[in-house]
């Protein structure tokens, strides 16, 4: 973040001769005017750039041939008379300027001299280190000076038309902004003068504000660029303005064209927070940032002791900041204080019955004493943070030390200002501004080297220290020219190495010191600010990696409380009023996520406890806030007035609804109705109206853009209602008035109902549209990965059945995907297998299922959300996002799930086969075959069952042999009766026996 060349010299020779005498000043200082020590010094410079490899034409031009003696020679003799000629003339300039006040110091007098001072100051013969500290330091001042005043003009935006208004109100802005810096704590101690002088100010921003205007009306290129500014200069100083006021309208009319609204800080009023604070009104937190990128550090003041602050008061301004007879002017203050103490708190207890005590005389009378002692302690630290062995002489602003933090710049710089007068400490008062002011300007071009540098500020071998000058320089030739301070650094690669590589070591040393105080328990500003600071600094430092990545599972945790919190306030089942119900609720929640493998709230789901206590005080907070804004505001009252009805029930009901099971106040309070079960019943005949209304802005959607395309698509619509009894005849017609005047004037109220929608909506479909994008990648993936664990487990997913569908039919028309609807719905995983127990495979499969049901159910809620407000993109223009959202959820798929079906086959094949022979033998005792018949029987019976087939095979065969045999001659001598027939015994097989399946069920169940 360079801040911008602050003196631009003028193209041509001249502006070449500037800066060569600029460029030899720095790096020769004093042997610059001494040709023997010029010519030295210059070759050792030279040296030091050729021992890093560097070509000195690459650090600047005006090095380039130097590479002789005699070029050397020469180039000292041209640049001696060059930088005499420029101190004699800086000399006499620098000690007219020094004599102004800050307040009649114009930019280009600061812009220009600072200049001078950086570059003139170690190089000519009379010292300049007095006359540049104070021309510093005026300048310094003076930008402290304008933020003060540019706070207070805002603070006072519309009571600045004259005095008397402006001393009405700045006696109660004082009160919220006199602690936010030294400088407007001496603008409100001195309100009359103050008032006089922002009146002045104030029309001249109206002139200027005017002029701005204008000029820009005529220049629409420039629109989108300055619009911004613009509005908000109308918004705080355009209210000063009576006589002839800036086109402010016009401005803002075709600021909207270009799609630029400016919103005022405290235009969103969330009655769950606090009320925003006058600081964040005004946008103080800009005002100092921006003072910051000028190298100018301001804080809120910390506490002040009585001494303090008596001091400050009792201090002569008028006689060059000396103290005279502080005793009795300490005295006569405090009987003026002490008429009102609530004016000055810190001296309350110097008070009793509007007039002063003893203990505040003896304070009056021991103030000089006790002012010396302080300014003893004060003089101490600065001595220890300068490093400075001479505490009553001004140092040279090149051997300043800067290790300094920005905090203990704001703090001490806070105690020379009430330490005013104290001899002790001037001239380390003036060292230590000068070094803060140089420390911030050197921040500044510090962090904008370094940005270009990140990963080469660190290393341990050889020549790290080497290559990172070589990369400097590289970046040098783009940034060297937008600053003052880049330009010291560029030409210096040596030491700038150093200073940015020490610069950042110290920043990682400070920014340690912040994380061990903060990162356990670290608020939503400390994980924007210092995560951006770790996510910079990281790169270059191993030390603070661990207390970074701790500070980033906090802010992970906090994040999720939030979410949580949200999730849980949403269900609106008051599971927030107290911890322990919070925790029972998490924790089932927190089970079923562990289940599922969904990690999105594990840092929060490990410390439950802590999570429900932040959750319910947070909870229990907001709801305060709640209450007290609706008696601040006179809600119940405003909601009963007829006028006042829908106004308030629009903003107010939704909080209500929202917060009243979690809040008892809310809904009982004493004995008697809470607020807003007070509000809900003023509020009835709004609910009944807002039903009809949201109904008509569905059936109107597309054409409620503008007046004119909603009246014409109502007027078809009231056509067909002119029977209606649902409650929409309403928007077409009304006792007493024309059908034509009843339609303009619901339209009109409807297309403002549906701007109002609009805002924001384009950049939440944005959101969602990327968000949606990421998801679908992950859910394609989890789903191929479930697909194929359940192909690899031998498993299907099936519809489990149901309570309703008890009967045998199956149903035919069965769907593929889980069925959308309320209850709940059973869906298993089915295997069989002769084994019982669960497999790995099987166990990894449930997993994979689990999970993919899950986000694609998350999906599918994003895409009814989403969907519904893209009903509105055409009024919201919003197409591009609906658009890719809509091509997503059309093609989301879940998983295939089987329809649960049963179907019995049973089949009966008999076959017979018989066979007749005729076999002659010789033998007649043998016996001949006459005819043998088979008769096979199968029976099957086939069971499917989702899909999934166990057969049981039962197989018989009955052989049977019919045999006519003649008498045969047997051993035994015995002889049976020819020709009987005797059938042989069936044979009997026993084919497969029953197989009996085992059923592996998962179930998996989820809402729909």
């Amino acid at each position: 973040r360079a801040v911008k060349r602050r003196a631009a010299a003028p193209q041509g020779t001249g502006a070449q001769d500037e800066e060569e005498v600029r460029l030899f000043a720095l790096i020769l200082k004093k042997n610059a005017l001494e040709e023997s020590k010029c010519e030295e010094n210059l070759k050792n410079y030279l040296e030091t750039l050729k021992n890093a490899t560097l070509e000195p034409k690459n650090v600047h031009k005006k090095l380039n041939n130097l590479n002789e003696n005699e070029k050397i020679k020469a180039k000292c003799k041209e640049i001696k008379t060059k930088i005499q000629d420029k101190c004699t003339e800086f000399e006499r300039k620098i000690g007219d300027e020094v004599k102004k006040q800050s307040a009649k110091l114009t930019n280009d007098d600061c812009k220009t001299n600072e200049q001078q001072c950086l570059f003139l100051e170690g190089a000519c013969l009379n010292d300049l280190t007095e006359n540049c500290n104070k021309l510093r330091n005026l300048c310094y001042q003076k930008e402290r000076e304008k933020v003060a005043e540019k706070a207070l003009l805002k603070g006072l935006s519309g009571a600045l038309k004259n005095e008397g208004t402006c001393k009405k109100k700045i006696e109660n802005v004082c009160i919220f902004l006199k602690q936010e810096s030294d400088e407007l704590m001496i603008l409100c101690l001195n309100q009359e003068t103050t008032c006089n002088t922002l009146v002045e100010k104030a029309k001249s921003k109206c002139s200027s504000l005017k002029q701005k205007i204008e000029n820009l009306l005529t220049k629409d290129n420039e629109l989108e660029k300055k619009c911004s500014q613009l509005l908000s200069e109308c918004y705080f100083y355009g209210q000063n303005c009576e006589n002839d006021p800036p086109k402010c309208d016009n401005l803002e009319k075709k600021c909207k064209k270009k799609s630029i609204i400016y919103t005022a800080m405290d235009s969103n009023f969330d009655p769950t927070k606090p009320e925003t604070t006058l600081t964040e009104k005004i946008g103080l937190e800009d005002l100092y940032t921006d003072a910051l990128k000028k190298g100018v550090y301001i804080g809120r003041l910390p506490p002040k002791r009585e001494v303090a602050l008596l001091a400050l008061l009792t201090l002569d301004l008028s006689d060059s900041n000396k103290v005279s007879d502080r005793k009795r002017k300490c005295e006569q203050l405090l009987e003026e204080i002490c008429k009102d103490p609530q004016k000055h708190k810190v001296l309350q207890e110097l008070c009793k019955n509007k007039a002063i005590t003893e203990e505040g005389k003896k304070k009056c009378k021991e103030l000089d004493k006790e002012l010396a002692e302080h300014a003893q302690d004060v003089s101490k630290k600065i001595i220890k943070y300068l490093i400075t062995s001479s505490p009553n002489k001004l140092t040279s602003w090149h051997e300043l030390y800067t290790f300094i933090s920005k905090k203990e710049c704001v703090r001490l710089q806070s105690d020379c200002f009430y330490l005013k007068g104290q001899d002790s400490l001037e001239k380390l008062c003036d060292n230590l501004k000068a070094a803060c002011y140089k420390k911030g300007l050197e921040a500044v071009a510090n962090e904008a080297l370094q940005d270009k540098l990140r990963g080469k500020l660190h290393g341990s071998n050889g020549t790290w220290f080497e290559n990172l000058q070589k990369s400097l320089v590289e970046v040098c030739k783009e940034l060297k020219g937008k600053s003052d301070e880049l330009f010291v650094l560029c030409v210096q690669p040596k030491k700038a190495a150093l200073v940015l590589s020490t610069d950042l070591r110290f920043r990682a040393i400070f920014l340690r010191e912040q994380l061990n105080e903060k990162r356990d328990y670290p608020t939503g500003k400390d994980c924007i600010e210092l995560k951006e600071e770790c996510s910079v600094l990281i790169q270059d430092s191993e030390e603070i990696k661990w207390p970074c990545n701790t500070l980033n599972e906090h802010c992970i945790r906090l994040e999720g409380i939030k979410q949580l919190e949200k999730e849980l306030l949403e269900e609106n089942k008051g599971y927030l009023k107290d911890e322990k119900k919070c925790k029972e609720e998490a924790g089932k929640r927190c089970e079923k996520w562990l289940r599922r493998g969904n990690n999105k709230f594990s840092f929060v789901c490990s410390v439950l406890e802590l999570a429900c206590m932040k959750i319910t005080a947070n909870v229990k907070s907001k709801c305060n806030a709640l209450k007290e804004h609706m008696k601040a505001r006179n809600v119940i009252t405003e909601a009963a007035n007829k006028a006042t009805m829908e106004k308030t029930c629009r903003f107010w009901t939704p909080y209500c609804q929202k917060f009243i099971s979690n809040c008892d106040d809310l809904k009982e309070d004493g004995g008697n109705d809470g607020d807003c079960k007070k509000l809900n019943k003023n509020c009835e005949l709004f609910f009944e109206k807002k039903k009809i209304e949201d109904k008509a802005i569905d059936e109107l959607k597309g054409s409620l853009l503008n007046n004119t395309g909603c009246e014409e698509t109502l007027k078809k619509y009231c056509t067909q209602l002119n029977n209606a009894t649902n409650g929409l005849e309403t928007l077409c017609k009304e006792n007493g008035k024309d059908e034509a005047d009843v339609r303009k004037e619901q339209c009109k109220k409807l297309v403002k109902q549906v701007q109002e929608k609009c805002l924001g909506l384009k950049n939440e479909l944005t959101e969602i549209k990327n968000d949606l994008e990421i998801k679908e990648e992950k859910y394609k993936k989890i789903k191929e990965e479930a697909e194929k664990a359940m192909e690899n487990a031998n498993l299907i997913l099936s519809r489990a059945k149901g309570p309703d569908n008890n009967n045998k039919s199956v149903n035919k028309d069965s769907s593929n995907a889980p069925k959308e609807g309320k209850g709940t719905t059973g869906f298993k995983l089915v295997r069989r297998n002769e084994k019982v127990h669960v497999t790995e495979k099987e166990l990894t499969a449930f997993d994979l299922v689990a999970r993919t049901f899950d986000l694609y159910l998350e999906l599918k809620e994003i895409c009814n959300h989403s969907l519904k407000n893209c009903g509105f993109k055409k009024e919201c223009d919003c197409e591009d996002p609906c658009k890719k959202i809509q091509g997503i959820c059309s093609t989301l798929e879940p998983l295939k799930v089987k329809p649960h079906e049963i179907v019995t086959k049973n089949i009966t094949t008999t076959t017979t086969t018989t066979t007749t022979t005729t076999v002659k033998d010789v033998k007649a005792t043998d016996c001949q075959s006459l005819q043998t018949t088979d008769t096979w029987v199968t029976k099957t019976s086939t069971h499917t069952s989702t899909s999934t087939t166990t057969s049981t095979v039962t197989s018989r065969i009955t052989l049977t042999s019919t045999r006519r045999c003649k008498p045969t001659k047997c051993t035994t001598g015995e002889e049976d009766d020819a020709g009987e027939v005797k059938p042989s015994e069936g044979l009997r097989m026993s084919g497969w026996s029953v197989m009996r399946g085992v059923l592996v069920a998962m179930m998996i169940s989820f809402m729909i």
